[in-house]
């Protein structure tokens, strides 16, 4: 029986070439480190519940509802619908079962060996298990028991314990709920290597797209060294990138118009793991359009 592969697993392993360039020179050299240990994680701050003209607020998740390391666990192949985290404020969590593999090198995705929630925040322990690198792929359930929506405003408060977590990735990305992917579109920000740099890709939705058919965003020099606001703005006229307060991406070609769900996906990478360590998020926040201008 074959092993059920997530839907956006590239059949050919594509990587673009401004993908691989970027990637490529981003890799610091630096002795070995085996990463922090967790535990307590400084610089949390509460979710911001202030109204933003244009958008209603559906889903916000401050993890303070404790979860040790196992609870998100998945080992259903046949029911990746399965709730593994509920929060505070009864905001409800998906993740990919263990069978489900990641895009680059077919590890695995251990969600029971990697999350956890802690000290405010959702902790991805970034390390090998059972001699494979693993990550983790979480999703918000949005309105009943979807996690999709046509157009939305997705923010999260991110950083890593210490700038050396080689070898892993991160793609913060909107799916189509359709699986008519490329034609569909595709949003990921930020997308590329927990070292840095940060950037993002808007895959069009348009007849006869291919993976290449995009935008690249400005590309940021920093790291997530320290807690950044990253954030995804989807409307009908404009797909928009902000780090912080700045604006990385403004594309008004290929919107897609098709529901679309938010994955936070931590994976491993095709570069060399130099050292583990601990991916956190403070809070995510997702927002509605009211159709406002």
């Amino acid at each position: 029986m074959p092993v059920p592969v997530p839907p956006f697993l590239r059949a050919a392993l594509i990587v673009t070439a401004a993908t691989a360039t970027l990637v490529a020179t981003s890799a610091p050299a630096a002795a070995q480190s085996t990463g922090s240990a967790g535990g307590a994680v400084s610089g949390t701050q509460p979710a911001p519940r202030v109204p933003i003209p244009g958008w209603r607020e559906v889903f916000v998740d401050d993890f303070t509802t404790d979860a040790p390391t196992g609870s998100f666990a998945n080992a259903d192949c046949g029911n990746p619908n399965a709730i593994v985290y509920t929060g505070t404020e009864d905001t409800r969590w998906r993740t990919y079962p263990e069978c489900y593999l990641d895009t680059y090198n077919r590890n695995p995705y251990r969600a029971d060996e990697v999350l956890s929630v802690h000290d405010g925040v959702l902790d991805h322990h970034l390390r090998e298990v059972d001699g494979r690198r693993a990550g983790a792929n979480l999703s918000p359930v949005l309105h009943g028991d979807d996690q999709g929506q046509v157009y939305g405003r997705y923010s999260a408060r991110i950083k890593v314990s210490h700038p050396m977590i080689t070898g892993y990735r991160l793609a913060m990305l909107l799916w189509p709920q359709s699986e008519n992917w490329p034609e569909d579109g595709e949003i990921n920000f930020p997308e590329g290597p927990l070292t840095g740099p940060i950037f993002g890709f808007h895959h069009w939705a348009e007849p006869g797209a291919t993976p290449n058919s995009q935008d690249l965003s400005d590309v940021d020099p920093s790291t997530y060294n320290d807690w950044r606001v990253v954030t995804i703005e989807w409307t009908p006229w404009a797909v928009r990138f902000l780090l912080d307060d700045r604006v990385l991406l403004e594309s008004n070609r290929g919107i897609p118009t098709t529901p679309m769900r938010w994955q936070l996906q931590l994976e491993s990478s095709l570069y060399p793991a130099i050292g583990g360590g601990h991916f956190y998020v403070d809070w995510v926040t997702v927002h509605s359009w009211d159709g406002a201008p």
